[in-house]
């Protein structure tokens, strides 16, 4: 793939895979300072933009899984915030460190910092997929993605809750456009509490 190839397109904005790949390292660093880790769950719900393509692979790359849902959709729940990064203190009891992702998307597009490779085993949790109560119903492991099959010059990014189609574009070197979806589904989700 060559880098300044166009990675995504979202509406009228595009970005370049070394801008997208710049981008991510930037927000990947500034999550892993919020206390996102390795083997970390993010609990992502945000509408599908080039923004989140941005915030998926950043989860990635801070070796973390990532719990997408889009805000419009049935399996949204109620979060403190669109990014929270999820830490169970007892089996009755959810706590969440909450993150305001917009802040940290600004930085990171005025910022970008050197590369950073993702840290994982191919056995790491790269992707949660929840039932219909929300609980972890299949894990995915980083393998699973990285073995995706490779596919044409450009993707269109569905709304399916793992985000495979986006990945397998991606790792294709091509092209992923994202889909139009209705007005109210397009507006981002406030975030509720910084850290």
């Amino acid at each position: 793939m060559q880098p300044d190839t166009v990675a995504v397109v979202d509406g009228t904005r595009t970005v370049t895979y070394r801008e997208l790949n710049q981008r991510a390292n930037t927000l990947a660093r500034r999550l892993g300072e919020c206390g996102l880790r390795r083997g970390s769950v993010a609990l992502v719900q945000m509408p599908q933009s080039l923004e989140l393509a941005i915030v998926l692979l950043a989860v990635l790359k801070a070796g973390a899984a990532y719990a997408w849902m889009d805000p419009a959709s049935e399996s949204a729940c109620e979060l403190p915030a669109n990014f929270c990064v999820a830490q169970r203190k007892s089996a009755s009891e959810q706590r969440y460190l909450a993150v305001d992702i917009r802040n940290a998307l600004a930085a990171c597009a005025a910022r970008p910092s050197a590369n950073l490779p993702i840290l994982t085993r191919g056995s790491d949790i790269a992707c949660v997929l929840p039932d219909a109560a929300g609980e972890p119903h299949v894990l995915v492991p980083h393998e699973a993605i990285t073995s995706m099959p490779a596919t044409a010059h450009t993707g269109t990014w569905a709304s399916e809750p793992g985000a495979f189609d986006l990945w397998i574009t991606l790792m294709s070197g091509a092209t992923m456009t994202v889909t139009e979806r209705p007005v109210a589904a397009a507006r981002d989700v406030a975030p509720q509490q910084a850290a």
